[in-house]
Parts: C-alpha cells; sequence; structure tokens
C-alpha cells in the first residue's frame, strides 16, 4: 500500500508537471527573444538634409568648381579660363561687379570651345548685370533737372543754372520756359549773344514771353541793346531815346 500509493502519487506529481501549461517559460523566453532583437536591430540610417544657410554663405564657389581632371580636359586652354572664372568671382565677393564682368566676358570671348565654364562664366554676368542695375541711380526727370536750374539761378550760380537748363531742354526741346530762363541766366552772367538768342527762341514759342521779359529785372543789363527793345516790343522812338 505504501510503496503502491508512493507510485501512485509520483505519477500523478509527474502528471501535474506535465499538465502544467509553460505560460510563463514561454513568455520569458518571447521576452528575452525580443529584447536579443532590440539588440541586434541597426541603428536607424542619419538623414541628411540640405547644408545650412550659413555654411552654405561661407562655401566660397570658387572651393566648389569640380576638378578639371573630372568634368574639364586638363588644357592649358582650360586652366586659363578657369582662371578667369576666379578672377570674377573673386571681384564678385569684392563687389567690384563692373570689373567682374569684363573678366566674365574676357572669358566667353577668347575661350568659347570652354563650354563648361562658359556656362558658370553666363550665369555670373548675370548676377553682375542684377547687381549693376539695383545700384543705379536713379534719373533724374526733365521737370527736376528744370527746379535744379531754377535754385541755381536764384542762388547765382548762373554756369550751373545754364547746365541744368541745357539738360532740361534735350528731353524737352519745344518747352519756351526753359528757353526763357537759360536766357535769364545769360542776361546775368553778361553773355549778350546767348540772352539774347534765347530769348527770341522763347517768344517765338510763346508770345507771352515778350511781356515777362520786359519787366523782368534779370535782363536790365540788355535794355541798351537794339535788339532786346526789338524782342520785347518798345516803341523805336523810347529804344532810340535810350541812346
Amino acid at each position: 500500500m505504501a510503496k503502491g500509493s508512493m507510485s501512485s502519487k509520483r505519477s500523478v506529481n509527474k502528471g501535474k508537471k506535465s499538465s502544467k501549461p509553460a505560460g510563463k517559460k514561454r513568455s520569458s523566453g518571447h521576452v528575452k527573444a525580443a529584447v536579443a532583437r532590440k539588440k541586434k536591430a541597426p541603428a536607424r540610417p542619419v538623414r541628411v538634409g540640405k547644408p545650412a544657410e550659413a555654411e552654405v554663405k561661407k562655401a566660397s564657389p570658387i572651393k566648389s568648381l569640380p576638378e578639371p581632371s573630372r568634368l574639364l580636359r586638363d588644357t592649358k586652354a582650360t586652366s586659363a579660363a578657369l582662371g578667369l572664372l576666379e578672377k570674377g568671382i573673386k571681384l564678385i565677393f569684392q563687389k567690384e561687379f563692373k570689373k567682374a564682368r569684363i573678366e566674365f566676358k574676357t572669358l566667353i570671348e577668347t575661350y568659347p570651345v570652354e563650354a563648361e565654364i562658359l556656362a558658370r562664366a553666363r550665369t555670373y554676368m548675370q548676377i553682375c548685370d542684377r547687381e549693376q542695375a539695383s545700384h543705379k541711380k536713379p534719373v533724374i526727370a526733365t521737370d527736376q533737372l528744370y527746379t535744379l536750374g531754377v535754385m541755381e539761378h536764384n542762388r547765382g550760380d548762373y554756369m550751373n543754372a545754364v547746365s541744368y537748363f541745357r539738360h532740361s531742354l534735350e528731353k524737352n526741346p519745344k518747352s519756351d520756359h526753359i528757353y526763357y530762363s537759360l536766357a535769364a541766366s545769360f542776361a546775368m552772367k553778361g553773355d549778350t549773344a546767348q540772352a539774347l538768342l534765347n530769348l527770341q527762341k522763347a517768344i517765338e514759342l510763346n508770345e507771352e514771353n515778350r511781356v515777362y521779359a520786359k519787366n523782368d529785372s534779370d535782363f536790365t543789363s540788355l535794355h541798351g541793346e537794339k535788339e532786346f527793345g526789338e524782342l520785347v516790343g518798345w516803341s523805336q522812338p523810347a529804344a532810340s531815346g535810350q541812346h
């Protein structure tokens, strides 16, 4: 009985052991496998983006040029063309856009077969043209030139006044008031011939200038001139009485 009961107990125990679910052992093994896979998993590749703007600005276009041995034929002409290209780029960095453009133009005209270098030179020429256009002084309008002439006349600088009025006339050759002002400046300057000539033109374009000149103190120096009397319409006796 004792032996039988012991054997039956052992068999029962064995049966119980074998019938136990191996959930914990499988779970432990699964975790270990997962940890192992995690440890062995390769690191994600680092995404390489575009360089920061500051780095791009620091990078010199000269250094970024491809090696002549890779893309360009290694000849004396190629070396000379690259030399002109680099010289032009350096001038751009120095903001000497006009000089830089000359270097690129020389390169294009001298080495027409260096297609790769010429393409870069044309790109840099466009940069020079754009920069030069943005730095050009605004053109003074015709009415501004006339106003500057009046200011110089009133200031007593008749030479500058004449210069401004003449430039203004180039744009407006039919403006009677500009001829009139020019005549007044010449009269004040002491140039009688030019004063009468421009006053005559002003009166031909506008008869009202005849009356204005008669009463304008700027023409006082011309009162003794017969031609001035005829231009302003003074009567012959009055004009002769002045002599």
